[in-house]
């Protein structure tokens, strides 16, 4: 199973997937935990350049998406090969939210790009951490990239609502402001009544 987690910059979806590897690792399973991009020798050298330059629009969603497509085929598939719960934090919504409608790059060019890079896997679900923008840029304080520009943040905070609606079969939307221990327990109620995982 594939379960990816999504939502802007400060929204804790970092904490939550770090809090379900470990309650999974606690039960017996066998679970992996990877960022995208990332998690890969290639993947992380190309997470560095990412946060190192500025650069447009489109060598941006490329660089993205060679190191998804390293994750994918270097991790993701082989560990969902061995039986393995594969948990993700970022994936595809992050590259149509940020770069697809955040850098106003064509929708169908990403959808195409997140295809190839992906192999045309998706998350069998994904959980999206809705926050205020208030609270996501007074939680990153001090850390702001450009990815964090208020009126950027803006356009992909609504972004992800969209995509949420528009997948809401997949997409999970989660109250971001909730106590860490309360919204793990949200996502294991998911988790529970859509894979009836006895969690």
């Amino acid at each position: 199973m594939l379960i990816t987690f999504e939502g802007i910059d400060g929204s804790g979806k970092s904490t939550q997937a770090e809090l379900l590897f470990e309650h999974l690792k606690k039960l017996g399973l066998k679970v992996s935990l990877y960022r995208d991009p990332g998690s890969t020798d290639i993947a992380e050298k190309i997470r560095e350049i990412i946060l190192s330059f500025s650069m447009d629009p489109t060598t941006e969603l490329l660089l993205f998406e060679g190191a998804r497509s390293s994750l994918v085929w270097e991790k993701i598939f082989p560990d969902l090969k061995e039986g393995k719960i594969v948990i993700v934090d970022r994936f595809i919504d992050s590259t149509l939210a940020y770069q697809g409608y955040g850098r106003e790059l064509n929708l169908g060019t990403v959808n195409i790009l997140n295809h190839i890079a992906t192999r045309g896997k998706k998350p069998d679900i994904t959980f999206l951490l809705n926050i205020p923008l208030e609270v996501a840029l007074q939680r990153l304080k001090g850390k702001r990239t450009r990815f964090e520009e208020e009126a950027y943040l803006r356009k992909v905070r609504d972004a992800f609502i969209l995509i949420a609606h528009q997948e809401k079969d997949r997409i999970v939307v989660l109250d971001g402001t909730k106590g860490q221990k309360e919204i793990l327990q949200d996502v294991l109620k998911v988790l529970k009544e859509r894979f009836g995982l006895d969690l």
